[in-house]
């Protein structure tokens, strides 16, 4: 992740539980570019997760196409916009809709 300032943070995560089409359950966490858990307090984050608590990821099925995605994060709200989880989590679900975007592209140049 990039903050607006150009500063670079590295994140990892473990995947506790993963039910297709319906949630992810996971834990990330701060990291080193290699994938270490580092204290958020290292880059000078004051971070309020709650410790063994999980980040759960629901997806509902809307029909014609379409996915609700609801997060459920192991942080306050406030806080989490102080520490950048927000900001980060929206880089996330950016990132995601360019690789959905270009899957269907994709999908609509194949012929058969």
């Amino acid at each position: 992740m990039r903050s607006p300032e150009g500063q670079e943070f590295w994140n990892a995560t473990e995947y506790h539980e993963i039910v297709p089409y319906e949630k992810i359950v996971s834990l990330m966490y701060f990291a080193d570019s290699k994938g270490n858990k580092i204290d958020p307090a290292e880059l000078g984050i004051e971070h309020e997760a709650v410790e063994g608590a999980y980040d759960v990821t629901l997806f509902e099925d809307l029909g014609n196409g379409q996915t609700k995605l609801t997060f459920i994060g192991n942080e306050p709200l406030e806080s989490a916009k102080n520490s950048g989880q927000m900001e980060g989590w929206i880089q996330i679900l950016d990132k995601l809709a360019e690789v959905v975007a270009g899957w269907q592209r994709r999908s609509r140049t194949l012929t058969f």
